[in-house]
């Protein structure tokens, strides 16, 4: 079998840990690169495939979305699923039962109307979210009216829409790594100094089960976006409540996995795998959303970046050491 791998700037460790498993599966890795894909539709997956995307770019998706066909093993819970991002997930987590705090777009410059978005979130401090940007940038609290005013006005005239929700204190920031229809690893977010956000932590303490309860609430945030992989950010309040803040895909994974041990990789192409081999057996159903036989196809040779041996440990790119904060909390 062979995994197509969609890379775009994707930290070195990802790559590195993702080849690792496959090359102790005796799967083929196809390296793609975003910026330099030829659009050849030869190098569409063939039925057996297995489709992974861990950038986040828009070219990465598109080339995501060239690469798909009927038979491929991808982490979207249904063939169709590949074709929508959806831009709401605030409101598919409340409506699909997962708690979440309270959350309003703030995307007006009228006062008065975002005095009551405030009101409506539980009032001063929120949390301002500035969307497109990952680590926690954008992620602002604000904790009075002129802040307010000025963020909201500076992120509106960026043409951003930005969320206003509820600041939740006291609160312990987890990460869960959802691979299927459990969580594989989770750890603690730390508090950054002078800063209400957080980061993942490198002591090794700090990876350990989740609490009773958030595994289920993990794994449903990420099964209602028709997803079966995900990073979901989980706040545990002071009266174990637990709070979806997102639920990201792809996930930056490598984390838990070089500070605990445990592999995340593996997990995850082990479960891409079974879709693989499940539907190679089951009978093609009306639209070709299952190829009747994926061990008997067959795939010209292609240029391609391939592993042939398992790699050196990561040296260099985004590690997962790196202080960078992760959350608005």
């Amino acid at each position: 079998m062979r995994l197509r791998l969609v890379d775009d700037d994707v930290p070195r460790e990802t790559i590195e840990l993702l080849r690792a498993a496959c090359v102790a599966r005796g799967v083929e890795v196809d390296h793609l690169d975003a910026k330099v894909f030829p659009w050849d539709p030869e190098l569409r997956c063939r039925p057996g495939d297995l489709l992974f995307r861990p950038a986040v770019s828009l070219a990465a998706m598109r080339v995501e979305h060239f690469l798909w066909a009927p038979g491929a093993a991808t982490f979207y819970a249904r063939p169709g699923r590949i074709d929508f991002t959806p831009f709401d997930a605030a409101w598919i987590h409340e409506r699909s039962g997962v708690p979440v705090p309270p959350t309003v777009y703030g995307s007006t410059l009228d006062r008065d109307v975002l005095r009551g978005h405030v009101e409506r979130v539980g009032g001063l401090p929120v949390v301002v979210k500035i969307l497109g940007g990952s680590g926690g940038l954008g992620v602002i609290k604000v904790d009075a009216w002129p802040t307010l005013f000025s963020v909201i006005e500076y992120a509106v005239s960026l043409g951003n829409q930005p969320l206003v929700q509820a600041f939740v204190p006291d609160a312990v920031h987890w990460r869960c790594v959802v691979v299927g229809a459990r969580v594989v690893a989770a750890y603690k977010n730390v508090q950054l100094q002078d800063d209400f956000r957080t980061c993942g932590s490198s002591d090794p303490a700090d990876v350990c089960a989740p609490p009773p309860g958030m595994a289920e609430v993990a794994v449903r945030a990420v099964a209602c976006l028709e997803l079966e992989h995900g990073g979901v950010d989980v706040l545990e309040t002071p009266d174990g409540r637990h709070l979806v803040l997102e639920a990201n895909f792809p996930c930056y994974f490598p984390h838990a996995q070089l500070v605990s041990g445990v592999d995340v990789a593996g997990a995850m192409i082990d479960h891409l795998l079974r879709k693989a081999r499940g539907a190679a057996q089951a009978p093609a159903r009306a639209g070709g959303e299952r190829a009747t036989d994926a061990s008997t196809a067959k795939r010209p040779a292609r240029g391609r970046r391939q592993s042939a041996a398992p790699p050196e440990p990561a040296r260099s790119g985004r590690s997962s050491a790196r202080k960078r904060p992760t959350s608005g909390r």
